[in-house]
């Protein structure tokens, strides 16, 4: 039995093997330090498997990321060419990141900017993001997520930066991802970073903003992601999630299920999921990007689909299958203006649901995103 009527995957990587590529990268791997992360890496065709997966585990559709250097947005695009009922695609500074890494151009805002309104213009991608582009040098450093910085601007003028994607969000009318919740750069505690996601999710009502990994897999981590969370423009991936913290958001008056989507950052390597001994972690959710003595590669890919479909079938003793089927493709389907099956698949008009703001959310999709329409009855 499949998960829900739909099932959206909303985070995936497809392009990227995470060996090292280029004369800096490799000089890197040599020594020992390359993590996969912060250097350039090898693109890889990984949609075979990826495709197989999903038939194994009856996901209809994966939303890809362009996150690491050396995996360009134009990759993104021709997975969806080539499966367009199979992909959609997120875009970034791709190119303008590979060439400062290799040290052939110099990070600036507007050619950030230049780039991925390129991108948005052809129609091909439903989102921006992984990582929102911030200022990089070629001997930028590695830090938390995978991002590379400089770590030269503050606060306010990290603020300008976002300020200017949502901008560019707003007239494509397509996403936005949030992957800033550390606030160790400007003060502010360990999640002092999500002051930069009440602003903007404030300034600008109208652009669905993504909170990637949704706080992660920690108990502290999600409730800090849910408190930033009480907007009905921002979503939380929750495919990271283990089955008892999940009452942290849908149990949020200022949340529930239809900002909640399934993401779980599918074919990231490298990555071990491993039992964790610690009380900060769920025991079987504990994700580690390097192990001492243990390869900074995997020879495979995790399996992610399997433990976080699990927890999605152990909530089922307490969240309808209408609001499954909400989380697990339908808000998807409304924020990245996927294509649907059919009418009347998800649950629309219910004030336990969408609050005062009920009426607005009949229809649940435009006609356009329906591939085979009919005339529903309505009262």
């Amino acid at each position: 039995m499949k998960a829900a009527r739909l099932v959206v995957e909303t985070h995936a990587h497809l392009t990227t093997l995470y060996k090292p590529h280029g004369p800096k990268s490799m000089k890197q791997a040599a020594k020992g330090i390359w993590t996969g992360m912060s250097g350039e890496i090898e693109p890889f065709d990984n949609s075979p498997l990826t495709i197989y997966d999903m038939e194994r585990y009856g996901v209809d559709m994966c939303i890809t990321k362009p996150s690491q250097i050396g995996m360009l947005n134009e990759m993104g695009a021709a997975l969806v060419d080539k499966y367009p009922d199979k992909f959609g695609a997120c875009c970034s500074d791709q190119t303008l990141k590979l060439k400062v890494w290799r040290g052939e151009a110099e990070w600036s805002l507007e050619a950030a900017i230049e780039e991925i309104d390129a991108a948005l213009k052809t129609g091909k991608y439903v989102g921006i993001g992984e990582f929102l582009p911030k200022p990089i040098t070629s001997k930028s450093v590695e830090v938390a997520g995978g991002q590379v910085a400089s770590g030269d601007y503050t606060f306010r003028e990290r603020l300008g930066h976002i300020r200017r994607f949502c901008d560019l969000a707003a007239k494509h009318d397509v996403t936005i991802d949030f992957h800033e919740s550390s606030g160790r750069q400007w003060g502010g505690g360990t999640y002092g970073g999500y002051g930069l996601l009440s602003k903007i999710a404030a300034e600008y009502p109208d652009v669905s903003i993504i909170i990637c990994h949704g706080g992660g897999h920690t108990e502290a981590g999600i409730k800090a992601a849910c408190s930033a969370a009480g907007r009905e423009n921002v979503y939380l991936e929750c495919g990271d999630w283990p089955a008892e913290y999940f009452e942290i958001a849908l149990k949020n008056p200022n949340i529930g299920v239809t900002q909640v989507i399934w993401g779980h950052d599918y074919g990231n390597v490298p990555q071990y999921i491993t039992a964790h001994p610690g009380e900060e972690y769920h025991p079987s959710s504990y994700p580690t990007l390097r192990m001492r003595k243990w390869p900074l590669v995997p020879s495979y890919q995790t399996d992610f689909w399997g433990w976080s479909l699990h927890q999605i079938h152990k909530i089922r003793d307490w969240v309808t299958q209408d609001e499954i089927n909400l989380i697990m493709g339908g808000n998807a389907a409304k924020i990245f203006k996927l294509p649907v099956p059919h009418p009347r698949m998800f649950p629309e008009g219910r004030p336990d649901l969408w609050g005062i703001h009920w009426e607005k959310s009949i229809p649940f999709l435009p006609a356009e995103q329906i591939q085979n329409p009919d005339k529903p009855y309505r009262w």
